[in-house]
């Protein structure tokens, strides 16, 4: 793998990392305390206390809501790196132009207009003869 995405890559799990914890203390510890302190307020009759946990919720919210389309956004980063990642590098498409071009220069076949799929089927018929041991060959095009 290529450093450059690897580093990248390791850059992004560990902030999705954090993120995750982030989002499971939101979740499981500040959203509720900060709901019970809503209730108990407007219980107790205290509007003006209520008030001010009910806005230190709704930051807590956005905080969440913040954290998690970052987290989805992390996502999509790495399904690009993974997918850049499998894409051919310089060296890999220079050798395969290369091989190419001696199937061209060679002459036996022409790469660009040649039925790759028909020429996959027969070698496959082929070699399923060669392996049943058939001495003649029925072919429509003999």
């Amino acid at each position: 793998m290529d450093p450059v995405i690897h580093a990248e890559m390791t850059i992004l799990i560990r902030r999705e990392k954090e993120l995750e914890e982030q989002i499971q203390e939101l979740e499981s510890e500040e959203l509720p305390v900060w709901s019970k302190r809503v209730t108990l307020a407007e219980n107790k009759g205290m509007g003006e206390l209520a008030d001010e946990a009910r806005g230190r919720l709704r930051e807590l919210q956005k905080k969440l809501a913040a954290a998690k389309a970052e987290l989805d956004s992390i996502e999509m980063q790495k399904s690009m790196l993974r997918y850049e990642s499998r894409r051919p590098s310089g060296v890999e498409v220079e050798r395969a132009e290369n091989m190419v071009e001696q199937v061209r220069l060679g002459g036996l076949v022409d790469p660009d207009r040649t039925d790759w799929d028909a020429l996959e089927k027969k070698a496959k018929a082929a070699s399923l003869k060669e392996d049943s041991g058939a001495v003649f060959d029925f072919d429509d095009e003999d």
